[in-house]
């Protein structure tokens, strides 16, 4: 069973947005809510290389 990435800036407006990849919901949050502006995008932004070079499991 493949876990759910859901966006939790739209669960709190009681919306379920579900990405396959971490990636998709990062653009998601800078593309529909602005998330350049927010600090801990930050720290997010910082380890992001990490996150998009480790391969998934399901592959």
């Amino acid at each position: 069973m493949k876990d759910k990435i859901l966006c939790f800036v739209c669960a709190v407006k009681n919306i379920e947005r579900t990405f396959n990849t971490y990636y998709e919901l990062q653009e998601h949050l800078y593309r529909d809510h602005d998330m350049k502006k927010d600090p801990a995008m930050d720290i997010f932004n910082k380890y992001k290389p990490a996150v998009a070079k480790t391969p998934t499991a399901e592959q």
